[in-house]
């Protein structure tokens, strides 16, 4: 493992997905109150998920967070196997099993760079957020192709460039915001509502930029540490066409956008139809689910 990978494994580890919004608690309650959570601010999942036919099929979920998307995966009939990074997401997700009594068939502690499953094992490979926090995300898409049997299913998210998040919050408001948060201090509760940080992630900008200097603006720096908190280590962000050229082993690939995070619209939100900002979601949202073929 490259001392990059211990750094990305760490930070999760220490930041499951969903960790800053919903406070891990051990028991039922808290899994329960993390999928309220998580469905109703991400609700397309449940969409999609009821288009792919698991029933009977084996799957495999690269990156477990706090085990949602698996119970909804099973739920619907999968023979379910996950592989994760951290060893903090495999013992939730295990403990996730054990409280509502759900069957699986394996969960394994795994770099996704050598996915521990023969040649063409899988009916389904899915993952939802988690292969673009991989510098090595070629390595992990060809074996996702080396795992599935011919005429699998690849189902991908990966945060989607041509967004108003990427464009809008991260390119301009959070980068001008840190900017005038340097020079009048007074305006950092301000700017928090502004872009959706909490103060505690906008001081922990701030201590980055006295570290890195001007530099940590840049975006080449400044992604990693926009998409899921400040001590973030590596994200990467894929229109349709870099998407293509990335899967360009797989056949029939189809793309779809999602998740429009509303409170990057600057109190637009308020005014806006309902209808129009579903449309702002299929366009311009942040969330790029790829579907691809063997």
């Amino acid at each position: 493992m490259s001392n990059q990978d211990g750094q990305i494994e760490n930070f999760w580890n220490q930041n499951p997905v969903g960790s800053n919004f919903v406070e891990y608690e051990s028991g039922k309650a808290f899994y329960e109150e993390y999928d309220r959570f998580r469905y109703r601010t991400e609700g397309h999942i449940l969409s999609e998920l009821d288009e792919i036919d698991f029933m009977g099929k084996k799957v495999l979920e690269i990156g477990l967070g706090q085990g949602a998307d698996s119970m909804q995966i099973i739920n619907r009939g999968a023979l379910y196997y996950g592989i994760d990074l951290t060893d903090e997401s495999v013992k939730r997700l295990k403990e996730r099993f054990a409280l509502f009594n759900l069957p699986f068939q394996d969960i394994r502690k795994s770099n996704a760079q050598n996915i521990p499953y023969s040649d063409g094992f899988f009916d389904i490979v899915y993952s939802h957020g988690v292969i673009h926090h991989s510098p090595d995300i070629e390595i992990i898409v060809s074996e996702i192709y080396r795992v599935l049997k011919n005429g699998g299913l690849g189902v991908i998210m990966l945060y989607h460039k041509q967004s108003i998040n990427y464009y809008l919050s991260i390119g301009l408001l959070r980068r001008m915001g840190l900017l005038l948060i340097v020079l009048f201090p007074f305006t950092i509760k301000w700017i928090g509502r502004m872009t959706g940080e909490g103060v505690e992630r906008i001081d922990r900008h701030r201590e980055n930029l006295k570290t890195f200097g001007w530099r940590y603006l840049l975006m080449r720096n400044f992604l990693h540490r926009s998409t899921d908190g400040p001590d973030n280590i590596y994200s990467s962000v894929w229109s349709k066409k870099s998407s293509r050229s990335l899967f360009k082993e797989f056949k029939k690939i189809r793309f779809k956008v999602h998740f429009l995070n509303e409170r990057h619209l600057l109190g637009l939100q308020k005014i806006l139809p309902r209808s129009f900002k579903n449309k702002l979601a299929t366009w311009f949202g942040w969330h790029l689910w790829v579907f691809m073929e063997k």
